[in-house]
């Protein structure tokens, strides 16, 4: 039975012209300047593995907050799931980013347990600028 082996998030993925995976920007925190902060977009790719011909099966995304609530988007526009050779590549539009803390992001296939990225979101200040005499 397919499932899936990894997950990454990252700026953008996408399948070269040889079939390879490209990930660029790949994501292991998020500062912010501030919060609440929508982020315009972000990708989450998945390896697929034991699939056999014929396997069909269903694409799950589920985002986290911190506080443990489930993100689902209004627009239907805001997520877009390909399955593109042996990976799965999800886009995420306008992702609201409400608080600090970790947001898990979860994807799965079929009715297997989803595989996650936990990824941890915090507030940068900005330095002031010098101050002149």
């Amino acid at each position: 039975m397919a499932r899936l082996d990894w997950a990454h998030l990252c700026e953008t993925a996408f399948l070269d012209s040889c079939g390879r995976l490209c990930m660029i920007g790949v994501t292991a925190r998020f500062p912010v300047p501030s919060v609440p902060v929508a982020v315009h977009q972000l990708m989450l790719a998945a390896r697929i593995v034991d699939v056999r011909p014929g396997d069909q099966f269903e694409v799950t995304v589920t985002v986290y907050t911190p506080s443990g609530l489930v993100q689902k988007s209004e627009d239907k526009n805001s997520v877009d799931v390909e399955i593109a050779g042996e990976y799965v590549i999800v886009m995420l539009r306008n992702l609201l980013l409400v608080e600090e803390g970790i947001y898990r992001f979860g994807v799965a296939i079929g009715d297997e347990t989803p595989l996650t990225v936990d990824i941890p979101v915090f507030q940068v200040s900005s330095r002031a600028g010098s101050r002149v005499h």
